[in-house]
């Protein structure tokens, strides 16, 4: 924001709707007040009219539609906020849980991951409670409720999918891990009782991953369950849990070098550490161990000095405790049975696993949106003062987003349309096969005009456009003369 007033300056007036010489009043606090003005206003019904205007234009495919939250963290001293949406201590998402931060909500489209709604939460917000809400305003937007609502195992709350399966929309999530089916389910997996049936298979330029499916029909809560398997989900369930044994026991080893001194020297106290350890890294019945104690004897003087005949000892003892343990190999087998294996939890009776699935994998573009605002956006460090600016500052890295997202599509639809499978768009002509925002705004850096005066002649030099710059162009559906 302080840095507002140089960025105008390299900038043409006109491309940017301003008058001949309006860009030198433009700077930070000017911004601030008219994002401070942004927030008091009714910008939800601009979002609102965005939304649907994106949706007319771009003929947006809404029948499937992603939902999921991330925190923006702050670094600063903000004791005196007044903002609804408070910045405060939760459960940080960036891993840092000793900074304050906020809630940013976001539901995009599957056509393009484009986001039609956002919502800024205070930072303690769960996301089990926003889901139900958060379906009803969508379904004011889009004026229907038979869509997919797709978000993760936040959502599979048994108000949650019975309020979406009452308004007559529908629903793909992960069913969580603490429900009871899904204990019974790894049972029978563990017993051999399941068969899978071959689903999907994925290839790229790194890796190729196949996906299975559990044969028959299974329900939780009134509910269809597709009990998927994954081949990378295995490889990664795999070094999870070994990196958690490991984990446990370095810190079971460490445990050991400290026993029969203080705070260690009781077995109860001792067993409440070990148990401590294998509770934090989740291996209470991966690692096995057992706790021995043997008796110390020591032989005590009752005088000073060189033992005699008639000196007296006092033989007393005190228990020494040793600890061993190790891998328990059976249940490791037993547990490596379930790698890769998660049930998507739905009410979508007209598609099969393979729809079912497909469309629970796009979650991850929502995610990626997500890591845009952070990286390439920058939105922190927040640099202002007021909580109502903070709030309306990310409201614009929205909007930034949502344009970025709209070119992305476009620029892709166009290529498909015209048969191009890339565009030498990395760095030394490499080819670009799905063009991002960054990678266009990178080939249209350097693209200048310029204008010499001399007396009272302005001579224009138009700026010269490449090859590749124009086909972009073209392909976006800009006039080469917006650039010259």
């Amino acid at each position: 924001m302080y840095e507002i007033s140089d960025w105008c300056k390299r900038l043409d007036e006109e491309c940017i709707g301003l008058d001949d010489g309006e860009n030198q009043h433009i700077c930070d606090d000017r911004i601030g007040r008219c994002l401070e003005k942004f927030y008091s206003g009714r910008h939800k019904d601009f979002f609102f009219q965005l939304a649907l205007r994106s949706i007319k234009i771009f003929k947006l495919d809404c029948s499937s539609l992603h939902q999921d939250t991330t925190t923006i963290t702050f670094s600063g001293k903000y004791e005196s906020w007044s903002a609804l949406e408070m910045a405060t201590y939760g459960h940080n998402k960036d891993h840092r849980p000793d900074l304050k931060q906020i809630v940013l909500g976001m539901t995009v489209t599957r056509d393009g991951a484009v986001p039609l709604h956002h919502k800024v939460y205070s930072g303690n917000q769960t996301d089990d409670t926003l889901h139900l809400r958060n379906f009803q305003k969508i379904r004011n937007l889009v004026q229907k409720s038979d869509f997919i609502y797709v978000a993760d195992s936040k959502l599979a709350t048994y108000q949650n999918l019975t309020g979406i399966h009452s308004f007559g929309g529908y629903f793909i999530s992960v069913m969580p891990r603490t429900w009871g089916e899904d204990g019974e389910f790894r049972e029978k997996i563990k017993n051999g009782d399941i068969s899978w049936r071959f689903l999907l298979r994925k290839k790229d330029s790194e890796k190729e991953e196949t996906y299975f499916f559990a044969r028959g029909e299974f329900h939780a809560k009134g509910f269809k369950v597709i009990w998927i398997k994954s081949s990378s989900k295995a490889t990664i369930d795999t070094q999870t849990r070994i990196e958690k044994c490991r984990r446990a026991l370095n810190d079971l080893n460490a445990l050991s070098i400290k026993l029969n001194k203080r705070g260690l020297n009781e077995r109860s106290k001792i067993k409440a550490q070990i148990e401590k350890i294998l509770k934090t890294h989740q291996c209470q019945e991966l690692v096995e161990f057992t706790l021995k104690a043997s008796r110390e004897y020591r032989r005590t003087y009752c005088r000073q000095g060189r033992p005699g005949p008639g000196n007296r000892a006092q033989i007393s003892w005190k228990n020494v405790f040793s600890l061993s343990f190790g891998i328990n190999e059976e249940k490791i087998k037993r547990e490596s049975l379930c790698d890769g294996v998660f049930p998507l939890i739905t009410n979508v009776r007209d598609k099969g696993p393979k729809e079912i699935l497909e469309l629970y994998k796009y979650q991850p573009f929502l995610e990626k949106r997500h890591s845009q605002i952070k990286t390439w956006q920058k939105i922190t460090p927040v640099l202002l003062k007021k909580d109502i600016r903070v709030i309306a500052y990310v409201h614009m890295h929205v909007l930034a987003l949502t344009i970025s997202t709209l070119i992305e599509r476009t620029i892709r639809q166009s290529m498909k349309k015209n048969d191009l499978e890339n565009l030498p768009l990395y760095p030394e002509g490499h080819p670009c096969s799905c063009p991002t925002f960054y990678d266009l705004e990178r080939l249209f850096r350097d693209v200048e005009k310029y204008e010499v005066q001399k007396g009272d002649e302005v001579i224009l030099f138009p700026a010269e456009l490449r090859p590749l710059q124009k086909q972009i162009l073209g392909l976006l559906g800009i006039p080469i003369s917006a650039y010259q």
